[in-house]
């Protein structure tokens, strides 16, 4: 159904005069770090234990437990987004994300750019940044991401988890485009496409003052031979108009400079050339290796597996004889479900990919049968089965699959229902 521009629901009005009031409540301080932390009390192993409650507005949780400074009460969250956190099992912060959050002036919106291992919480710093940048600057955030199908998820993530801050959260990806356009939301998460052109939008209409955070994930792809440059022209346009907004007004303080400018954040976890990049966007550096899971590799080779110094760890006996799979993949994949873990496989084509997916599903639902029904027709234990296929829960993902927009895809189609 087709809705006039004039009319405005009620529940949109009243989100909009409970926005308005939570806002301007009070003067709301976001994300400041526990009094007693600095820089130099981060030593890598140990945060100081001191720690003096302050006051603020309601809005804001005061610090629950002051003997330790990486809870995220302790750092001046809003109390609906900290409960948005809790239920998703993020209680406090890591000690290097502390440290990068603490980099010099960063709070204060200096540019940031940061390098981490994937899965060590590199969005958490972004998110929180995001977060200080709208509520207490009244600013407007992007966060560009390389591809449709991720910015999509993180769109529907940082929807749920910022909804109850009254911070509206839209999306500019493919042929989505949100109702009010840009002045009506908070943050937009855009693919670097749609980012570049709502930016040439923003210089246009003369509303560069309305943007207060640009966050780059996956800050690699200015390499990319492909869309690397939309990226690149993007920040340098970013660049040139905070420059010349700042002599045309004639900001002479670094505080005023960076309050009311464009702070920039990029994170990657792959950019080998993170010092160059952090010197053109004038931003801080900020690198770790930490990984809160550890990651052992190993090399494969022949029957033998070596570890990452090529020292021989054990010899590798296949389980599963498949033909066509001399590297023994079908068996490595096997014994790694047999352990109860999660499987991850990356092959150099799209042709590649689908191949081994249907010679797995294939392979897995042999063993699924044989261990179902006897030569007799008698129900038996494998020994070599360690798990159960659901065949009405897999066929009801086929069913959603065919509701999809897209329809089921052909591979899908024979690996799934296996």
């Amino acid at each position: 159904t087709s809705r006039r521009p004039s009319m405005v629901s009620p529940n949109h009005q009243k989100l909009s005069q409970e926005k308005q009031l939570t806002r301007s409540s009070c003067s709301l301080s976001v994300l400041t770090p526990p009094p007693g932390l600095s820089q130099s009390l981060l030593d890598g192993s140990k945060l100081s234990q001191s720690l003096t409650a302050t006051g603020g507005c309601e809005e804001v949780v005061a610090p629950a437990d002051p003997g330790d400074m990486l809870l995220l009460s302790n750092w001046g969250i809003p109390r609906v987004v900290l409960e948005k956190y809790r239920s998703l099992g993020v209680v406090r912060i890591f000690e290097w994300q502390a440290e990068c959050l603490t980099q010099h002036r960063v709070l204060e919106g200096r540019n940031l750019v940061y390098s981490a291992p994937t899965s060590a919480g590199k969005t958490l710093v972004a998110e929180l940044l995001i977060l200080k940048r709208v509520l207490e600057r009244r600013k407007k955030a992007l966060f560009i991401l390389p591809f449709v199908s991720v910015a999509k998820e993180k769109m529907y993530y940082l929807q749920n988890l910022f909804q109850e801050a009254m911070m509206r959260v839209e999306g500019y990806m493919g042929s989505t485009s949100p109702a009010g356009g840009f002045s009506s939301l908070d943050v937009a998460v855009c693919t670097i496409e749609k980012a570049n052109g709502l930016v040439n939008r923003v210089i246009e209409e003369d509303k560069v003052d309305q943007l207060g955070i640009i966050v780059v994930d996956e800050l690699h792809m200015l390499g990319d031979s492909h869309r690397g440059y939309l990226l690149e022209l993007l920040l340098t346009k970013i660049l040139y108009v905070t420059s010349k907004r700042e002599k045309s007004r004639k900001i002479s303080t670094e505080e005023q400079r960076l309050s009311d400018g464009i702070q920039i954040v990029g994170m990657s976890a792959t950019l080998p050339n993170l010092g160059t990049v952090a010197t053109w966007l004038n931003a801080e550096l900020y690198c770790t290796d930490f990984r809160p899971v550890p990651l052992m590799e190993r090399v494969k080779i022949g029957n033998n597996i070596y570890d990452s110094t090529m020292t021989l760890t054990r010899q590798f006996q296949p389980v599963l004889q498949v033909k066509g799979d001399e590297d023994n993949i079908v068996s490595l994949c096997y014994e790694t479900v047999h352990e109860g873990h999660s499987v991850l496989l990356f092959c150099p084509s799209k042709n590649w990919c689908e191949k081994l997916s249907e010679t797995i599903a294939r392979e897995f639902y042999q063993l699924h049968r044989s261990a179902a029904v006897g030569n007799g027709g008698f129900v038996k234990a494998s020994k070599l089965l360690p798990f159960a296929l659901r065949m009405e829960e897999l066929q009801e993902i086929v069913d959603q699959l065919k509701r999809s927009p897209t329809g089921l895809d052909a591979v899908l189609r024979r690996t799934v229902p296996q």
